[in-house]
């Protein structure tokens, strides 16, 4: 027992022991600062990637909805287009609606719309009323 004390006692404390051997390998300081580097980088271009992705379907659900609301107010106002009505407006769920007449020819009658959400988003297209066939079509500009 006795010995066994005096072998356990012989031997440095841990925490001295590993502050010795660490301040001697400066290999693993660098290492170490490596290894961060690397997790902090990762870290920085995961949340990057995150951002983007929220601001696309941002842009997305701003897209629809601005289009949808347009296709619900063309069938309010197809008796104004086919009068070939120069400018009006409407106003749906605090969205506002522009209709300007650009151009008409004997077969066909041209809108460029503008719809304007109220974050600010703003859609662009051109409706076409087709006389012949009694059609609207949209495009986007």
């Amino acid at each position: 027992m006795k010995l066994f004390l005096k072998t356990i006692l012989s031997y440095p404390p841990v925490s001295t022991f590993n502050q010795n051997r660490a301040c001697k390998n400066g290999f693993t300081y660098v290492l170490c600062l490596y290894i961060t580097l690397i997790g902090i980088i990762t870290m920085l271009g995961a949340t990057n990637i995150y951002v983007s992705k929220l601001q696309m379907e941002k842009q997305l659900q701003n897209h629809y909805l601005a289009t949808t609301l347009t296709n619900l107010s063309i069938p309010n106002n197809i008796s104004r287009i086919k009068a070939g009505q120069k400018t009006f407006t409407e106003k749906h769920n605090n969205a506002v609606l522009w209709y300007n007449w650009a151009d008409s020819t004997e077969d066909a009658i041209r809108y460029d719309t503008t719809t304007e959400l109220s974050n600010g988003y703003i859609l662009k297209q051109t409706l076409f009323w087709d006389i012949k066939l009694q059609k609207i079509r949209l495009l986007l500009n």
